[in-house]
């Protein structure tokens, strides 16, 4: 009986979950499955809302797996607000990521172009309406080469300067379902920045 009792406590501690600096040790291609998830949902590699996935999600990770936060930033954080950059060809970015890290509206300016691209969506020849806080406009969106959807418009169009003045977005398509719905947080300072260089 003695014996029986001894072991109770060992037994116990096999079925705690480990935590800390051990834990993390235990998923070595944690790193690596994250870049395929950004890649999965922001692919090809020479998309900026790639890059920003990576560097955003994946950041928090290292290459023998945990990182303290990492695992909860790979659900993605919409409240994150917009983040800007450039292209392999200079031109010129600012976005947002949306639902769940998995959609995006970024808008592009720079060497003759200016447009809109929404992240998540097949490229279809569609409209889709763009909503800050409430107020809709409707945009036609057509494929790029990469099959994403991208409206071509002026970085004066009212529609951007309602993104850098409201409080959160939404695309929707005329089908219903909410494509992006992110917040505004910071696309002020981040548009600003992409039109100062266009």
């Amino acid at each position: 009986m003695t014996r029986f009792t001894a072991g109770i406590p060992a037994l116990v501690l096999a079925f705690v979950p480990l935590t800390g600096p051990l834990a993390a040790q235990d998923d070595p291609m944690a790193l690596q499955r994250c870049v395929w998830s950004c890649l999965a949902n922001f692919g090809p590699n020479t998309n900026p809302a790639y890059h920003a996935c990576v560097e955003r999600v994946c950041s928090g990770l290292s290459e023998g797996g945990g990182g303290g936060g990492g695992q909860q930033q790979a659900q993605g954080d919409p409240t994150r607000g917009w983040v800007t950059g450039r292209t392999g060809s200079g031109v010129g970015y600012a976005g947002v990521d949306g639902v769940r890290g998995k959609t995006g509206l970024y808008y592009f300016c720079g060497r003759g172009q200016s447009f809109l691209r929404v992240i998540g969506i097949d490229g279809g020849e569609r409209g889709m309406i763009v909503e800050v806080d409430g107020q809709q406009f409707p945009l036609r969106f057509s494929p790029n080469g990469q099959n994403q959807p991208e409206s071509t418009l002026a970085y004066s169009d009212p529609v951007i300067q309602a993104l850098q003045g409201g409080s959160r977005v939404r695309v929707l398509t005329y089908d219903g379902p909410v494509v992006v719905d992110a917040p505004l947080s910071g696309s002020s300072r981040a548009l600003a920045q992409v039109i100062s260089s266009c």
